[in-house]
């Protein structure tokens, strides 16, 4: 049985799922190079928006299958608020039997987030909770979804409970309560006209950001609760947060403007990110102890947008409240494809088989003639020739910055081991480096490490593993000044533990690093420059290798450099390793 499944909303996306097994998922994004990727038509000056079917992600998950349209046996979408998906994909999908159209029932959208939870757990018998921004509209009240309740077990995702607030927006949920804030901050990438988005934000809002700064910031307990908490229930009233936003920023805001360039520089934006989070960990925690009390089971999936708090998740994990936790890799929007198709798999067409999840990298893979092709398109921009990893390790060894292009690509926001940029954890100049010179990006903002899962205990503070990158354990404290690169302020890191069963390349050159260093782990960061997407093909590496400053490019197993090019200015392999 064959099942695509599609998200309708932002960060659009497709999925096909063969008798429980996800054999393809992709992100628009990725395709068409635009972040977030509504898909909207934009008639005259913003007045009508008409959203469009992710057809690329379609078209690419049919062809890295080798089927057509036709041969599916069931096509599900899901979009929050109103859904209709059925009535979108009528109007768009060229698919002869239109009687394989199918949607969730309503409310649909957490139900969704739910079945991709499900989908790439590596167990069974689990409670899943679902926390994001914007669900869907419950029938018949005119309210949204909040934050739900499920549990899973033996192929089936059973709802357990769930809250929800009103529509005028008068209170909201965890996911808007930090979007707020993210909003004040000035975190946003611009898209649209200046009043598009939440809270007329101009565009897209950037939580992770947020999330990156808090660290710098102070405790501020003196400012006051934020939250409700009532039973299964945590409310923002959005008077509350405009009042108290207010009071502080006559107090304390002198110095910061959002619009202002660089206003994170301030302690007042500084310390506004610290209370975001604070309060956000704290509800977060409540939520995850009663889905333990309302399900009784003792493993737990996090999903929706807010489980990419990776610094939330960690705090659940680190209290002991469940035996496991799998926080879903596409836990934001993009991954309701696959709780569509695994929804449309289970419940629609009976199927029974739990397929395995081990890896995000269920992009399609380039062949040998993909990478001559696109090497053959730069010309004599470029040189490469054929070189193992051990190469690639020595290159790193000598604080070489190196592209990484292996495999199919991942679903979610995290580069993996599949799509990355990959640098020397050790030298203390490499954040800052990384961060001005080649991502073009906040000085704040935090890098990743990518460690061998043998090794992962004797550095980090770690529950179990993380192999998608969304928890933030302690680094070890005598560990810490063998790795500033990727150990943030307050001394943790958000970790990928890496197995050689999941992805033995990438396992290999960490390990030829570990040979010629001592240390099991390397620097892991998105193979994209600011604002653009992570890259997909060959050509899209390429091109953000040379408009960059990468050092290296390791292509389907070709070393690509830059002909004649120097090293910039204050380049870490230029520089002494010293703190």
């Amino acid at each position: 049985m064959l099942v695509l499944g599609m998200n309708l909303s932002h960060d659009r996306s497709a999925c096909l799922i063969r008798d429980g097994e996800v054999v393809v998922a992709i992100e628009e994004e990725r395709l068409d190079r635009m972040k977030h990727s509504e898909g909207f038509l934009v008639h005259g000056y913003f007045e009508k928006l008409t959203k469009t079917l992710p057809m690329r992600s379609v078209t690419y998950c049919l062809d890295a299958a080798g089927v057509g349209i036709d041969e599916v046996d069931l096509v599900v979408g899901n979009r929050p608020l109103h859904d209709g998906a059925v009535r979108r994909l009528l109007r768009e999908l060229p698919l002869r039997d239109k009687g394989k159209l199918r949607e969730l029932p309503q409310p649909s959208h957490h139900l969704a987030h739910a079945w991709c939870a499900y989908a790439t757990a590596p167990f069974d018998d689990t409670a899943i909770l679902v926390v994001d921004g914007i669900g869907s509209r419950l029938p018949g009240t005119g309210r949204l979804e909040k934050h739900s309740f499920f549990h899973a077990r033996d192929g089936r995702v059973t709802p357990v409970a769930g809250t929800s607030y009103d529509a005028d927006f008068s209170t909201v949920g965890l996911g808007l309560f930090y979007e707020f804030f993210t909003a004040k901050l000035g975190f946003v990438t611009r898209w649209g006209h200046p009043g598009f988005g939440v809270f007329g934000c101009g565009g897209y809002l950037e939580a992770g950001k947020t999330m990156g700064l808090a660290p710098f910031g102070r405790p501020r307990p003196d400012w006051g609760p934020l939250l409700e908490y009532d039973g299964d229930d945590v409310t923002a009233r959005m008077s509350t947060l405009e009042e108290s936003y207010a009071k502080w920023l006559e107090a304390e805001g002198e110095e910061f403007s959002a619009a202002g360039r660089e206003a994170w520089r301030t302690p007042f934006a500084e310390d506004v990110a610290r209370k975001a989070q604070d309060e956000l960990e704290e509800a977060m925690t409540h939520l995850a102890r009663r889905a333990r009390e309302l399900t009784g089971a003792s493993r737990l999936c996090l999903t929706g947008g807010v489980a990419l708090n990776s610094v939330a998740n960690q705090r659940i994990s680190a209290e002991g409240l469940f035996e496991q936790v799998h926080v879903s890799p596409p836990a934001g929007d993009a991954g309701i494809a696959i709780g569509a198709a695994a929804y449309g798999y289970h419940e629609l067409l009976g199927g029974r088989r739990r397929g395995r999840f081990t890896t995000a990298g269920v992009g399609r893979h380039y062949t040998e003639q993909d990478v001559d092709r696109a090497l053959a398109g730069v010309g004599d921009r470029v040189r490469s020739r054929r070189a193992d990893v051990r190469e690639v390790a020595r290159l790193l060894a000598d604080r070489r910055i190196v592209g990484w292009f292996h495999g199919g690509s991942e679903i979610g926001p995290r580069a993996l081991g599949h799509r990355s940029l990959l640098a020397d954890p050790r030298h203390p100049g490499m954040l800052d480096y990384l961060n001005t010179v080649v991502k073009h990006r906040e000085p704040f903002r935090p890098y990743a490490p990518s460690v061998l899962a043998e090794h992962a205990g004797s550095w980090f503070d770690l529950r179990g593993d993380s192999p998608y990158m969304l928890l933030v354990p302690e680094v070890l404290p005598a560990r810490r000044a063998l790795v500033p690169a990727i150990t943030h302020v307050d001394g943790t890191a958000r970790v990928q533990t890496v197995e050689r069963s999941v992805n033995p390349l990438f396992h290999e050159v960490i390990q030829e690093f570990h040979a010629l260093t001592g240390v099991p782990l390397l620097l892991n960061t998105s193979f994209n420059d600011a604002g653009e997407p992570i890259v997909e093909t060959p050509e899209d590496a390429l091109r953000t290798f040379l408009r960059t400053e990468i050092d290296h490019l390791y292509l389907g197993g070709r070393l690509v450099d830059k002909p004649g090019r120097a090293l910039p200015t204050g380049h870490p392999a230029t520089t002494e390793a010293t703190a």
